[in-house]
């Protein structure tokens, strides 16, 4: 019986490799070349890697000789490279894309249709299934492994394959950052045999966003977020949503799910059983495969909807997560069995235990490795949704009806138009639309309504909500598992938006229509005839009309104090602009409402001169240094980066008016390298000479040069630390050396009070939530009298009354301390913003703090 077996595997195993054989003579001879022929290299050897444009260029190629294969382009990447996509499936079904896409926005909100109607899409569909790959362009071997799995499924003329084509749909985008993998495949290449080979780039791997690129699938910031979203939710609706990542070297080969705790409140339960099939179905076909390391339901949870196929599981799609183990880009590793490790949330140590039952022993790691245990996973995506096609089909439509019967017939969020900033209760708005989100205007009261019964209700309730983190335990005991990342992300919170949840009647929902471009607050202008505007600072359009006046090279003042005029009150930090250009234009274009003066105010008024505004950029690439420098630009401010050779030599005072410091330590600063946490290894890898090193102590005079002399200097965050060190301010971190089980706020909104009629808090209210992620509360003292200081926001005096959004450990250590400070130094000026202002550009309601600091350190120029 044993001899029968093993003749019958053999005969398998070589009638399979005839198939293969033939599949690849079939391929050569229909003139498809494989991707190291097409590329004449080896793809997947040791030091080889194929860049995005050889990569467009194989799947271009592809699509000319190959009816299985259409490539779309989903628009510019935000350095104008083409982002594309590749749709691949049976010829047939190619033909009639636009029938099944059709089929598949219907099942994403079938609101009006039958069950029989439900059940004949089913019977009709496809699954359409997203693979992503590469937002993190340092994680290049999915890049890799693409290439060859879009040849094979092109050219497969076997049973299965052929089958998976028929009943499947496969969206592919090689890149999600496809600026990104070029910087770095370019990096690369350019120091392969040296010292510096496989090492980091000093440089973002986005322009703007870095890492944080996987951060934006709510708020939509950047081009690639936008592209991508208006192809998911807006065009294709797919049902399921692979996107391949990789993790650190030491620790298993791949994670795939079941995800780990804690899970998200509103994600619809048949989310979690789908995901854990698919999931495991690639865990089992990696073992069948004998690839060990594979793991589940450790490290990765899916608390946070702000990631791709994250954001997704919110709107009903069954959204999957890869994390295969990284090489040092095209160069391999070799991982001694003492350097593998555990240490994190289920996996405290590395060995045998029931989500990882096969441990990978240690050896050498290479670029083949990561696309194999990929291809592996891959394949078994598309054979689940192929077995389960139906089941996945006719699931969401079960989920979308779910989702509407949360909510409430009648019932909306209701968004006024006329609050504080006219254009951030806009943004809200048509940015929930821009998610797919179904929005609604009424021209009856001027304001935007969300209704709570629709398809994607449980993502509506996820964002206008509050959040509490969940008390997950591992055992009984009073620890919780800690947030692995952000813990709040209200958008009324974070952008200062006022939302209300309301009931209407019939007759008022009569009055409700689609939204409409032209539901954007216009702005207006009365006495247009004026020689001389006023208009009020709360709205952070201001800031882009000062910026805008002075590059006109009008005139731009500030009132000191509140006063009277038209019959209007004008609270003090009313901006005043004169010989300005096109002031209707302006007013409809930043959706401000702009008064005529006959007469200058009778109050003091401080001038805003031209500026010239620099801010740091360390070659420890900040992403907040990123974030910070698109924020200013979309709001007018025309910055320069300023290197670290600059920082040291450059007479600053003569190059820059205000500088802005970034989110980054006193050790990257200083010294360029980032400091170790207590108990982890020292071990730096250099940089290059040529991007290493901090500004040292030369820079650090030059600094205190700058500012004595009369320039602002802006501290971010982490950089208010090197601030109170190195300059004698009057100020003092009193979480500096505070330990994580004593106080831990992972990214959370808190309270805080902002103290009125200072240049920096003109035009906020006297409360706003603050996003704080990080151990920095100020203590200040009385200075000398050759300084003033300012407390510009501080925490209330009860801890009850310090978290309104996330998580906190140890708010008491944060009663009565301050969060924001001013100082005059010198002839200078100096701000220290403790919180995070302008968080991933998504703290709209602190924005105005930064735009105002550096508009008081132009007040007086010129």
């Amino acid at each position: 019986m044993n001899t029968l077996k093993k003749s019958h595997t053999m005969l398998v195993a070589i009638l399979l490799l005839l198939v293969s054989t033939s599949c690849r003579l079939l391929a050569q001879s229909s003139g498809i070349p494989t991707p190291s022929q097409f590329l004449k290299f080896e793809v997947g050897a040791d030091r080889q890697l194929a860049d995005y444009k050889q990569i467009t260029s194989y799947f271009n190629e592809l699509a000319k000789v190959s009816k299985r294969i259409e490539v779309e382009v989903l628009g510019p990447t935000t350095l104008g490279n083409d982002m594309i996509m590749a749709v691949i499936s049976s010829e047939e079904n190619l033909r009639n894309k636009t029938k099944y896409r059709e089929i598949s926005r219907k099942l994403a909100d079938p609101r009006g249709l039958s069950q029989k109607e439900i059940q004949d899409l089913v019977d009709q569909g496809k699954a359409i299934v997203l693979v992503s790959c590469n937002i993190h362009s340092t994680e290049i071997g999915s890049t890799q492994m693409i290439l060859e799995w879009a040849y094979s499924l092109v050219t497969a003329q076997d049973a299965e394959t052929k089958r998976r084509l028929e009943n499947v749909i496969l969206l592919i985008m090689p890149s999600l950052n496809p600026d990104g993998q070029l910087m770095e495949v370019e990096w690369y290449r350019r120091w392969v045999g040296t010292k510096y080979e496989g090492g980091r780039s000093p440089f973002l791997y986005h322009p703007y966003t870095g890492h944080d690129d996987n951060r934006d699938w709510y708020m939509l910031t950047q081009k690639e977020t936008k592209a991508v979203t208006k192809a998911v939710f807006h065009e294709w609706y797919p049902q399921v949503w692979l996107d391949e990542h990789q993790m650190g070297s030491t620790g298993p080969r791949i994670f795939t799910p079941p995800y780990t705790n804690p899970v998200a409140e509103n994600v619809h339960p048949l989310i979690w059983r789908i995901v854990d099939h698919i999931g495991t179905m690639m865990a089992w076909r990696l073992e069948e495969q004998r690839k060990s390391g594979v793991i589940y339901g450790a490290m990765y949870d899916t608390y946070w909807p702000g990631a791709t196929e994250q954001t997704a599981m919110w709107k009903n799609i069954v959204g999957l997560l890869t994390e295969v183990a990284s090489t040092r880009m095209g160069t391999p590793v070799e991982i001694s069995p003492g350097e593998l490790s555990g240490s994190t949330k289920g996996l405290v140590e590395y060995r045998q235990q029931a989500n990882f039952p096969n441990p990978w022993p240690g050896g050498v790691w290479r670029v083949r490795d990561i696309m194999d245990y990929e291809r592996t996973a891959s394949d078994a995506l598309l054979e689940a949704c192929t077995k389960h096609r139906e089941d996945i089909l006719s699931g969401i439509a079960m989920m979308a009806m779910d989702a509407v019967k949360l909510g409430a017939p009648g019932e909306y969020h209701r968004i006024a138009v006329e609050q504080r900033d006219p254009a951030s209760a806009a943004h809200l708005a048509f940015l929930m639309q821009e998610n797919g989100v179904e929005v609604l205007y009424s021209t009856s009261d001027k304001a935007y309504y969300i209704p709570t019964a629709q398809p994607y209700g449980r993502f509506v309730k996820e964002m206008l909500s509050v959040q509490r983190y969940p008390k997950v335990k591992l055992v009984a005991g009073p620890n919780i598992v800690p947030p692995y990342d952000m813990t709040a992300w209200s958008l009324p919170l974070i952008m200062g938006v006022s939302v209300e949840k309301v009931k209407i009647s019939k007759d008022e929902q009569s009055n409700l229509r689609g939204l409409k471009d032209s539901d954007w607050p216009q702005g207006e202008v009365t006495d247009a005839g004026a020689s001389r505007f006023i208009v009020s600072h709360e709205s952070n359009g201001v800031s882009k009309l000062i910026n805008t006046v002075l590059a006109q090279k009008g005139s731009v003042s500030v009132t000191g104090a509140s006063f009277k005029a038209g019959g209007r009150e004008f609270p003090s930090g009313s901006v005043v602009v004169e010989n300005v250009k096109d002031i209707k234009g302006l007013a409809t274009k930043y959706s401000l409402d702009i008064a005529g003066l006959s007469e200058k105010p009778n109050v003091k008024m401080d001038k805003v001169g031209e500026f010239k505004l620099g801010m740091y950029k360390p070659w420890v690439a900040s992403m907040d240094e990123g974030w910070t420098r698109w924020v200013l630009e979309q709001y007018g401010f025309s910055l320069k980066s300023i290197s670290t050779k600059d920082m040291k030599e450059q007479k600053l005072s003569t190059e820059y008016d205000v500088i802005v410091i970034p989110d980054v330590t006193k050790e990257v600063i200083i010294e360029g390298k980032r400091k170790p946490e207590e108990g982890d290894m020292k071990y730096f890898v250099d940089f290059p000479p040529e991007y290493s090193g901090g500004i040292g102590k030369d820079g650090v005079k030059n600094l205190k040069d700058f500012v004595e002399q009369g320039g602002t200097l802006i501290a971010l965050a982490s950089a208010c630390d090197f601030v109170t060190d190195e300059f004698n301010v009057p100020v003092v971190n009193v979480l500096a050396r505070a330990k994580s089980d004593e106080f831990n706020c992972p990214g959370s909104l808190l309270r805080i009070n902002i103290a009125p009629n200072h240049p920096v808090t003109y035009g906020m209210p006297g409360e706003v939530p603050g996003f704080v992620n990080q151990r920095i509360a100020f203590q200040t003292t009385p200075p000398a009298s050759e300084m003033t200081r300012s407390v510009l926001a501080w925490y209330p005096n009860e801890s009850e009354d310090i978290l309104m959004s996330g998580w906190i450990l140890g708010a008491e250590k944060l009663q009565r301390r301050a969060a924001a400070v001013a100082l005059t130094y010198g002839k200078g000026k100096i701000v220290l913003f403790g919180f995070r202002v302008q968080h991933r550009a998504q703290t709209e309601g602190t924005f105005k703090l930064l735009f105002n600091a550096i508009h008081w350190g132009a007040m007086g120029k010129n």
